[in-house]
C-alpha cells in the first residue's frame, strides 16, 4: 500500500483550567519561600503544590493526544452493488451495522435503499419524490429531506409525510441536508431557485419542540449543503455552495447572534474547495489541501495533505481515526501518516468516482460510491479482522 506523512500539527491543547488557577499556585508557591520556617517544610510544600500544578497543566490535546488510540486499518473488505442503475446516490445514513440507508435521485419506485446486515433492497414510497438527503436518531427516528419542501418520517414500520414547508411563499425548496441533535432539535437546510432558476436562494429550517422556524438566510447565496454545532463550544458552523455571476465557489461561515460570519472562501474545484465534517462531535474544517480545527477564532491545522488526488472531503471516528476521499480511492489518516485501503476501479476516469455518504460504527465501515464510468451504485463495505 501506498504511504506517505502529511505535514502534522501538535501546536495546540485545551488545559483543564483558566489562568487564575495557575496565578494562585504560584502566589501560594511563592508565600511557602519568603515565609519563615523549616527548609525541608517547603521543599516539601512545594513539591506538592508543584505537583498539583502539573496535573492541572497536563492536559492531552484533544487532536493529537497521547490517549488516542490509533484507527486501525486491517479492514476485509466487500462491494455490494445497490439494485438501482444510473442514478446518483446522495445519502447515507445508518443505526448499527444491520440498519444502513441510502438514498438515491432514481425512479421513486426504487429510491430507498436498506441493508439488514445482509442483503440491500430497494423501494419506494408513493409522494416521495427525488430524496437528497436522510438522517436518523434512532432505527424508528428517520428523516428524508426531499423536494417540494417535504420531509418525511421513518417510524420503524413506514415512511410518513411529517412536514411541507414554505420560504417567502415559495414551496419549490430542497433539503440537501439534514442533522440535529434529537429527534426534537434538528435542522434541514437547502435551497430553492432565484430568478433565473439556479438553487441559489439559501434556506435552513430549525425544528424545535415540535415546531418549526425559518432562519434569516438573506446575506447567504447558494445551497446549504452542511450545518454542524461543535460540542466543546455549542458554536454553529456551515458550508454553502453557490455561484451567483462567477465561478461555483464553496464558502464556510460561523453562524452567531443570528449572523453569518465568512471564514473562508474558494472556487469549487479539486484542491481548493471547502468542506466540514462532524468527527466525534467536533467540526473539522477542510480548507483545500488543509484539515483543520477553530479554536479561539482561529484555525489550528491538524494536518495538511499533500496528495493531489486528495478531494476534500473527510469522515471520522476521531483525529487518529480519519477517512480521505481521494480521486483514485479511499485513503486514512491513522495520526501520524496517510495510507490508501482501496483504490477505485475507475477512479481516475472522467467524470471521477465518488463517495457521497459514510456510515461509521466501531468495527465496520460503509461507503456510498457512485460511479459514473459504469453507472453503478456501489457500497464498499469494511469489517476490521
Amino acid at each position: 500500500m501506498k504511504t506517505y506523512s502529511p505535514e502534522i500539527s501538535l501546536s495546540f491543547f485545551y488545559p483543564l483550567f483558566n489562568i487564575s488557577t495557575v496565578a494562585v499556585l504560584f502566589f501560594i508557591l511563592r508565600c511557602v519561600f519568603i515565609s519563615k520556617g523549616n527548609n525541608m517544610k517547603k521543599i516539601f510544600l512545594a513539591f506538592i503544590l508543584l505537583t498539583l500544578l502539573s496535573f492541572n497543566t497536563c492536559d492531552e490535546n484533544p487532536v493529537n493526544g497521547d490517549n488516542i488510540k490509533p484507527g486501525r486499518r486491517d479492514y476485509v473488505w466487500t462491494v455490494d452493488t445497490i439494485p438501482v442503475a444510473n442514478s446518483v446516490m446522495k445519502d447515507m445514513w445508518g443505526s448499527s451495522p444491520s440498519d444502513v440507508w441510502a438514498i438515491s435521485h432514481s425512479a421513486w419506485e426504487v429510491s430507498i435503499s436498506h441493508f439488514d446486515g445482509g442483503v440491500w433492497t430497494s423501494y419506494g414510497v408513493t409522494g416521495l419524490i427525488n430524496p437528497f438527503s436522510i438522517y436518523g436518531f434512532s432505527n424508528n427516528n428517520i428523516f428524508i429531506g426531499a423536494e417540494n419542501g417535504q420531509i418525511w418520517k421513518f417510524d420503524g414500520s413506514n415512511w410518513k409525510l411529517f412536514a411541507e414547508l414554505t420560504k417567502n411563499g415559495h414551496n419549490d425548496i430542497v433539503f440537501d441536508n439534514i442533522w440535529g441533535e434529537s429527534s426534537n432539535s434538528f435542522y434541514a437546510f437547502g435551497a430553492y431557485p432565484d430568478e433565473n432558476g439556479y438553487a441559489n436562494n439559501s434556506v435552513i429550517a430549525q425544528h424545535q419542540a415540535g415546531n418549526w422556524n425559518m432562519l434569516n438566510t438573506s446575506t447567504l447565496y447558494g445551497i446549504v449543503e452542511k450545518l454542524y454545532k461543535n460540542n466543546s463550544d455549542n458554536r454553529i458552523y456551515l458550508q454553502v455552495i453557490g455561484g451567483r455571476n462567477f465561478t461555483d465557489s464553496t464558502h464556510i461561515y460561523e453562524y452567531v447572534n443570528s449572523e453569518y460570519l465568512k471564514l473562508y472562501g474558494n472556487i469549487w474545484t479539486k484542491g481548493l474547495q471547502a468542506d466540514i465534517s462532524l468527527v466525534n462531535g467536533e467540526v473539522y474544517f477542510v480548507l483545500g489541501g488543509q484539515i483543520a480545527r477553530r479554536v479561539h477564532n482561529q484555525f489550528q491545522t491538524i494536518l495538511n495533505v499533500n496528495n493531489p488526488e486528495f478531494y476534500q472531503r473527510i469522515w471520522g471516528r476521531s483525529s487518529k481515526d480519519i477517512f480521505l476521499l481521494m480521486t483514485d480511492g479511499l485513503a486514512h489518516f491513522n495520526g501520524s501518516n496517510i495510507e490508501y485501503l482501496f483504490h477505485f476501479t475507475f477512479g481516475q476516469a472522467t467524470p471521477w468516482t465518488q463517495i457521497y455518504g459514510a456510515a461509521l460504527f466501531e468495527n465496520e465501515v460503509f461507503f456510498l460510491v457512485d460511479e459514473p464510468p459504469t453507472g453503478l451504485s456501489l457500497v464498499y463495505h469494511g469489517i476490521l479482522k
